[in-house]
């Protein structure tokens, strides 16, 4: 009588057990080859799930039987092949009722029932989908590593611009809304084109990223009014945009009222004058501040009739009377005519005013 069949009474369809008998000169025989296979050497080879008789059959005729039962393997994981640290992605299978479970979850942990894949630290770990018959299917994952921070100011004016910087190489700049903001591809300086706050991207061609929020404040419209003044003299400028204060980049040649506005010439020279947002965004005008011609000398008075001349230091003037029914005077000379009785102005006016 031959021996009786030992080894395991399943095994998953795809797989191999191995089938023993202490009995010799045998032929192993599958009842149903269509559900498994059996080698000559007793590896038994799950073809599709079901049952089969596996028989060890002598010269002689006589048999020994032994039943296995193929169980399912669950079908292919699909879903992405890799995830970024700190990141997440979902894996599924078509076959319901089975379990995730990760090789390392140091490298990537799985929600036993979700498939959800995060990634923990870079590495190649097993993910694997096992059904209650233990027949499982698997798959690598790669989790790959973020880029470095993002460095550099989170705020930039509306036409002007800022570089950003990773300590990782080998990335791609990109912007959320280029209407907001551009960023140059590969150099990180972004440039600010509308008011708002577009999200800056570093991508690494593993698709990892690191992003940053970058806020595009509005500049404040271009400053109106006489852009120049007399020393000792005042000149106002305005602005559209309110909520600014003026500033002079040189109060030793002019200076200005932080909310007013009025430019008081101080020295001969061209101060820039800043309006500046709270944001720190401004705009700025070069005030040209004029010298004042020297002092009038000469007489005061003239009779009627008569002439006095009248005189300046500084050269390139013109010379003009507020009351020419009561004075005249020689516009290059100064010789001042009377004419009646009064008290008319006489001036001396520069090319500058």
């Amino acid at each position: 009588v031959p021996a009786p069949i030992t080894g395991s009474t399943s095994v998953c369809a795809g797989s191999t057990t191995s089938l023993y008998t202490t009995s010799t000169g045998g032929t192993w025989v599958s009842g149903t080859p269509s559900v498994a296979t059996i080698s000559s050497t007793g590896v038994l080879s799950g073809v599709a799930p079901g049952t089969v008789s596996i028989d060890y059959v002598y010269g002689t005729g006589c048999t020994t039987n032994y039943i296995v039962t193929v169980n399912m393997t669950p079908g292919a994981i699909t879903g992405s092949s890799s995830v970024c640290i700190g990141d997440n992605t979902t894996l599924a299978n078509a076959t319901p009722g089975g379990m995730w479970t990760s090789s390392s979850t140091s490298m990537a942990t799985i929600g036993s029932s979700t498939g959800t894949v995060t990634g923990m630290s870079a590495g190649v770990p097993t993910i694997s989908y096992t059904l209650a018959t233990g027949c499982y299917t698997s798959s690598p994952i790669t989790v790959n590593v973020l880029p470095g921070a993002i460095t550099g100011p989170t705020a930039v004016c509306v036409g002007d611009n800022i570089a950003l910087g990773s300590s990782t190489t080998g990335g791609i700049w990109s912007s959320s809304a280029t209407t907001l903001a551009i960023v140059g591809s590969a150099s990180g300086i972004v440039n600010g084109v509308s008011a708002g706050v577009p999200t800056i991207s570093y991508t690494l061609p593993t698709g990892c990223m690191r992003i940053a929020n970058i806020t595009v404040n509005a500049t404040p419209a271009a400053s109106t009014g006489v852009m120049s003044v007399c020393i000792g003299q005042t000149t106002t400028l305005a602005n559209s945009s309110s909520g600014g204060t003026w500033s002079s980049g040189t109060v030793t040649m002019a200076t200005v009222g932080s909310l007013s506005g009025i430019v008081t010439g101080v020295a001969t020279g061209m101060p820039v004058i800043t309006y500046a947002m709270p944001s720190g965004c401004f705009t700025a005008s070069v005030v040209t501040v004029n010298p004042l011609p020297g002092s009038i000398t000469g007489a005061s008075s003239v009779c009627v009739g008569l002439t006095t001349t009248l005189s300046s230091a500084t050269t390139g003037g013109a010379w003009s009377s507020s009351n020419t029914s009561e004075a005249t005077v020689g516009s290059g000379s100064g010789i001042v005519t009377g004419i009646a009785t009064g008290t008319p102005v006489i001036t001396y006016l520069l090319p500058t005013g």
